[in-house]
């Protein structure tokens, strides 16, 4: 290619144009051909790596680290795309941001002491209370069938099978409060051999007979402690919450918007 005459170069619109097209083809060969870039924090991978050997126990062969990387930058992509397409503004989208906000809004929750546990637990011993528990039989006969419980195990003393054991509130989701309280009440004051029904079903008739119980109970702090520390931290997370999000409201200027409908 012959060289270009000196006095050619010296042409100020000649000049510019060469130097734009320089700067045009360093930008073609050092940039991405579209404005899609995704930017990918190594800290973030590391991180993941680690946690990945911590759960495991075993360092991670390369093509482990490779999957993980992949899935992270899939990932990132997906994140990206997903917002480039204002799926963020879907319902679901925003209410698990708003949760984890709040997570994030009560995360230094100091663990109870002692005192503050006993204390919880004499305040909200009903939580703890343990209903009374009844061993049941089920007699189910045919909707057609006219025969009392008695009648029906006479003739078929196999008939009767036993259920799980129940408090009066299973009983009731299972059947109906009223005949909850009826079975409880009978199982109470009647002789074990008494039968409470029928309960009609589409499975037909049910008879029900408590044949043994154990009295409501309230457990000790001692054998309720981790339950109660747990139900502690729940509270005081909802509490520290509840005045977050109060104060994070408080820094906005409130408007409403002109309903759609109205003019």
């Amino acid at each position: 290619m012959p060289a270009m005459p000196a006095k050619f170069l010296q042409e100020p619109l000649v000049l510019f144009t060469l130097i734009a097209a320089l700067l045009f083809a360093i930008s073609a060969l050092f940039s991405p051909r579209d404005n899609n870039v995704l930017l990918i924090d190594s800290d973030e991978v590391e991180a993941r790596l680690f946690l990945e050997e911590l759960n495991s126990g075993e360092p991670l062969s390369a093509s482990e680290r490779q999957a993980i990387t992949t899935a992270y930058i899939e990932e990132e992509a997906l994140v990206l795309e997903a917002l480039a397409r204002g799926l963020d503004k879907d319902s679901r989208i925003r209410s698990l941001l708003a949760q984890k906000m709040l997570h994030v809004m009560s995360a230094d929750i100091i663990q109870p002491s002692t005192s503050q546990l006993t204390e919880f637990y004499r305040n909200n011993i009903a939580r703890y209370r343990q209903s009374a528990l009844y061993e049941i039989e089920e007699l189910v006969l045919a909707r057609d069938d006219s025969r009392i419980a008695e009648e029906a195990l006479a003739a078929e003393p196999t008939l009767a099978r036993p259920l799980p054991t129940l408090s009066e509130r299973d009983l009731a989701s299972i059947f109906s409060k009223e005949f909850a309280a009826q079975v409880v009440i009978a199982g109470g004051t009647a002789e074990t051999d008494d039968w409470s029904g029928p309960f009609l079903s589409n499975r037909g008739k049910h008879w029900l007979r408590v044949t043994a119980s154990i009295p409501e109970t309230t457990p000790k702090f001692d054998e309720v402690a981790e339950r109660v520390r747990l139900d502690w931290i729940a509270a005081e997370e909802e509490n520290k919450q509840r005045l977050q999000v109060k104060k994070l409201v408080e820094q906005y200027d409130i408007v409403m918007s002109q309903p759609s409908g109205r003019q």
